[in-house]
């Protein structure tokens, strides 16, 4: 890959926090990337380090110069005056792709040869995630869901969400992008938050059933209208990564994978630290590598690498359904076939 592009929520960048949704009240604040000795990286940072490309900076860090975006640019959370309501509005999906686009055609521009600028666009990667933010509001307690969850209901806001990061795609592909991975939402019914919220809903597995069930439909749903996009797209490379199966192969099985705590968040106050979110530093545990969730509802850095890890490539001493992504693996996405074969699910 010649680049590497973001467009998403929190689970993307850290300019999206679940401050700017206001998922909960001020006191309820947390930064996805707080971390001990300085910034958490997220999932597409490791990407970026995979296809050896530096982690793409956020759009508001740049000069406007077409060398600093050259390698890639993170457009992720910035929400501008939308505040949480554009999540469900989806305007953010919208102004992203306006700043794609205009970074795009600033690359073109400046370009030595028409050749040269469409060999770039062509080149980069474009990974595309939405959906975390929105359904951890969707699922939270209290008047910022029942406000959202009437106008299109829990089950049909998946159609909604879905039908928009399909135009997303297809928005991308008219502005010359080949190469897009589309990640999917982890199982929120597991995350610390709606556990503290629906914690007599919790199943066997202690999940709430009822919220995994709301995102898997989601998954499934967006997942099927790439499968319909892709004949629409000719010369385009479209992937979808299942993050939902990745992270309940941690869950079910966490020491498999040297975690010691499946449920409770490493930063965040209450039961299973669903109450309050991350406010500080000096609020984490001791030891983030072996936890699945950081705080509310965002996953460790060790579970992001993970899931980098099943995203990139496949073992080659196992089937394909050590993948998370369909129906090619992101190393051949980006076009490099020399990585080394990550550690297979058990």
């Amino acid at each position: 890959a010649t680049a590497i592009f973001v467009l998403g929520d929190s689970t993307a960048s850290c300019a999206a926090t679940t401050l700017s949704l206001n998922l909960t009240p001020p006191s309820s604040f947390s930064s996805p990337c707080l971390f001990h000795s300085g910034r958490r990286r997220l999932l597409p940072d490791i990407l970026a380090a995979k296809m050896e490309l530096p982690p793409p900076p956020l759009i508001s860090t740049l000069n406007g110069s077409a060398a600093a975006a050259a390698m890639g640019v993170n457009f992720g959370g910035e929400e501008g005056e939308s505040g949480g309501a554009g999540v469900f509005r989806m305007g953010n999906v919208g102004q992203q792709l306006r700043l794609a686009a205009e970074t795009l055609q600033l690359l073109r521009l400046e370009a030595a040869t028409p050749g040269e600028a469409s060999a770039a666009v062509a080149g980069a990667v474009f990974v595309v995630s939405f959906g975390a933010d929105a359904y951890a509001r969707l699922l939270a307690r209290g008047s910022e869901a029942d406000a959202s969850a009437p106008k299109h209901g829990r089950r049909g806001f998946a159609r909604l969400l879905a039908g928009r990061v399909a135009r997303a795609v297809q928005e991308l592909y008219e502005a010359d992008v080949r190469r897009v991975a589309v990640l999917g939402v982890p199982p929120l019914g597991c995350a610390p938050q709606v556990m503290w919220d629906g914690l007599h809903l919790v199943d066997g597995r202690g999940c709430v059933e009822e919220a995994n069930e709301l995102v898997q439909g989601y998954n499934a749903r967006v997942e099927a209208q790439l499968d319909a996009l892709r004949p629409e797209l000719p010369g385009a490379d479209i992937v979808f990564c299942d993050v939902y199966k990745g992270v309940m192969e941690m869950i079910t099985n966490p020491a498999a994978y040297g975690f010691e705590e499946a449920r409770d968040a490493c930063c965040g106050l209450g039961p299973f630290g669903g109450t309050i979110g991350c406010l500080t530093r000096e609020m984490a545990c001791p030891t983030p590598q072996g936890h699945i969730w950081w705080d509310l509802y965002s996953v460790t850095e060790t579970v992001n690498t993970l899931l980098a890890d099943w995203a990139w490539s496949v073992p080659p001493s196992t089937d394909s359904d050590t993948s998370i992504c369909r129906p090619i693996t992101l190393q051949q996405l980006s076009g490099r076939a020399d990585a080394l074969a990550p550690p297979a699910m058990v």
